[in-house]
């Protein structure tokens, strides 16, 4: 009777450690699972910023060559690039 009691205590702890083992290894993956969503998260916010970086890059371009070309005076080209530079 006393060896039946102690199997059971033994299967009870059993039971609770791989309880314990699998709920730490959800949450390692649910970890896992948020860094990677962050990390693509990441790369979209800077290819946006990189667009945007070359959005500016081909307006000040634009202006430049407005600007060779007599276009615009220097006046106006100097306010139009303070203009993209400010956006």
């Amino acid at each position: 009777m006393l060896i039946n009691l102690v199997y059971l205590a033994i299967a009870i702890i059993l039971i609770y450690v791989i309880f314990i083992a699998v709920k730490a290894i959800n949450v390692g993956i649910q970890a896992k699972n948020e860094n990677k969503n962050l990390n693509e998260t990441y790369a979209k916010n800077e290819q946006l910023e990189k667009n945007e970086d070359l959005g500016m890059v081909e307006k000040l371009s634009r202006v430049e060559e407005l600007y060779r070309n007599g276009s615009l005076t220097e006046d106006e080209f100097n306010k139009a690039k303070k203009k993209i530079l400010s956006e």
